[in-house]
């Protein structure tokens, strides 16, 4: 990381707005993030304004102008247009909010869909009287750039309790036309007051409200009209602190993400034909993992995510989910269809999207350097994100793809024999063949072969995507080992086995930078041995000089007292048949 750890940490838990409380139980459950193929990772992001002062938000107002509206918590909505920020702020309520406390200030914006008829444009903000949370109504003055600065009080939200964190504060209207208002389970760690699954309060919410009026009124279809001791604004319930949601431009479905308490962070999903009232598991469930351990059945209604982390050791994955979009744009065609989200904390971009058996599969685009304090969406459907702490944001553009292919080096290529059976130490060695055996000889030793790529040539900053090692077969003496020894494994060194470049007997059980990274099957295409090494491998290959794979068989031998081997073509043959490193990169 480039930003040291404990200044995120300080950060986190000093003005975070996504400040949270240590758990009370030590829970543990793996990571859901799945590599994918379908989530491409050459994402870049190009600058768009700096000199911000803890940017929370950003968004568009739908009225043709492609102008972008960025939310500071201090209490200002700038402008973004013709690619520069105006000197006026577009309203400034720093005066009316509240923003003492990490998660206080002005949290959310949302444009009437009508805006560009009615000027009409909806905030929500904290004041100091209960702690409260406010939805208001501002209309925009003749001039298009600047709002008027009396705002009408839609709906405040009074906390009973002196807890400042945990306020929600996204707001965003659906295709239904309805305002959908996410609200936090009013602070303290663990839902002290067990709001998350209390009906009766709008605490740990996602509300739906008709904003259409002069007040609001609640949408006949919302899920719990009619019910007693309910309150019928709601929509979702059991959430902890729902800091960001969006809708699917393309379909309508909706995704949150919602805060975790100190273990996992999660995103929850609800299908565009869903009728409300998804209970998603707060305070009762931490993400997939049981928080209240007095009772730790699914409730009624339960919903679970469809996807979570945990935060790992000293919350060195995350600690604060920061929920996206699902990316509608037109610039980057291979990211279409994707959701991406982000933690705070660590700056990690993830990117979800569901597999051929229909479930969700999360992969890790980036680790990033950012806070990222949200996402944002354009006219044009093109994804922003917001950098909390160094005031910026940030435009999520496609970065060109580039494909490299480096040859095996003649000059460091070879083969060693252990010196005795199963010893495994090296022995004999051949630098000048232009074929390697892997297998077994007569006397049952093993055969193991170096190859080298000068990998110096990649940029220092390269971003590399996927690498792949392909190896060419020439012939098999006696018994195919595939049959009796195995799979055929590759070990990879940065840098050099022993220390040399040069082959060395020593290389034969030199320690390697990671085993098996490399896995053969016997399923030659044209003679062409094929593998990719898995993304979590990719940091291996060296991009200031050589990278070394060592190339043996899982088992050392099948004790026949026959030579049982497999010969490849070396770095000393035709350039055709030479193994071959393919690397695919991008420059960030």
């Amino acid at each position: 990381m480039k930003i040291k750890h404990k200044f995120r940490k300080f950060l986190v838990g000093s003005v975070a707005i996504m400040l949270f409380l240590a758990a009370f139980f030590t829970l543990t459950k793996n990571v859901h993030a799945v590599n994918t193929a379908s989530v491409p990772k050459n994402i870049k992001y190009e600058t768009v304004v700096a000199g911000l002062t803890n940017p929370l938000f950003l968004t568009h107002a739908g009225d043709g102008s492609d102008r972008l509206f960025i939310v500071q918590r201090g209490g200002q909505i700038l402008i973004y247009k013709n690619a520069q920020l105006n000197e006026t702020p577009f309203l400034d309520i720093s005066g009316i909010i509240n923003s003492s406390g990490g998660e206080q200030g002005l949290l959310g914006l949302a444009f009437d869909p009508n805006y560009e008829t009615n000027g009409r444009f909806f905030v929500v903000y904290t004041i100091t009287a209960n702690n409260a949370i406010r939805l208001a109504r501002f209309n925009v003055s003749s001039d298009p750039d600047i709002a008027e600065t009396n705002g009408t009080t839609i709906l405040t939200i009074n906390k009973t309790n002196s807890f400042t964190n945990h306020n929600g504060g996204m707001i965003a209207f659906g295709p239904d036309g309805y305002l959908y208002m996410s609200v936090g389970d009013s602070g303290g760690g663990g839902d002290p007051e067990g709001n998350g699954q209390d009906k009766n309060t709008l605490f740990g919410k996602i509300l739906r409200l008709d904003v259409s009026g002069a007040a609001y009124s609640i949408p006949p279809t919302n899920p719990f009209v009619g019910q007693t001791n309910v309150r019928e604004e709601i929509w979702a319930y059991g959430l902890r602190n729902p800091w960001r949601l969006s809708f699917d431009r393309s379909n309508g479905d909706l995704y949150i993400g919602d805060v975790g308490q100190g273990d996992q962070e999660e995103v929850d999903f609800q299908d565009s034909s869903s009728a409300g009232g998804e209970n998603y598991g707060w305070n009762i469930l931490e993400g997939n993992l049981c928080y209240n351990t007095s009772s730790c059945s699914p409730p009624p209604g339960y919903v679970p995510p469809v996807a979570v982390y945990d935060h790992g050791p000293n919350d060195s994955i995350g600690c604060s989910v920061t929920g996206g979009y699902v990316y509608r744009g037109t610039n980057f065609p291979s990211l279409v269809g994707v959701y991406l989200y982000g933690d705070f904390c660590q700056g990690k971009i993830w990117g979800m999207t569901k597999n051929e058996s229909d479930e969700w599969v999360s992969t890790l685009i980036a680790d990033t350097d950012y806070y990222i304090s949200s996402f944002g969406e354009d006219e044009n459907r093109e994804i922003y994100l917001t950098d909390y702490a160094e005031g910026k944001v940030l435009h999520l553009v496609e970065a060109a793809t580039i494909q490299k292919s480096f040859l095996s080096a003649g000059t460091y290529d070879g083969y060693v024999l252990e010196s005795s059976e199963t010893s495994g130490t090296g022995f004999k060695m051949d630098t000048n063949g232009s074929s390697l055996p892997l297998g077994d000889n007569a006397s049952n030793r093993q055969y193991r072969a170096i190859l080298s790529f000068n990998t110096g040539a990649l940029p220092d900053n390269a971003v590399i995507i996927s690498a792949v090692v392909k190896i060419k077969q020439g012939q098999t003496v006696g018994t195919n080992p595939f049959d009796t020894h195995g799979l055929l494994l590759g070990d990879i060194k940065t840098g050099s086995f022993n220390g040399n470049q040069n082959l060395e007997t020593a290389d034969f059980s030199a320690s390697a930078t990671k085993n098996s990274v490399l896995r053969f099957t016997n399923n030659p295409v044209n003679n062409w041995f094929t593998r990719s090494l898995n993304a979590s491998n990719l940091i291996y290959i060296n991009r200031t000089g050589v990278t070394q794979f060592r190339l043996r068989f899982t088992l050392d031998d099948n004790n026949d007292l026959g030579a049982d081997f497999l010969r490849i073509f070396s770095g000393n043959t035709a350039s055709a048949n030479r193994p071959r490193l393919i690397i695919q990169y991008f420059l960030p």
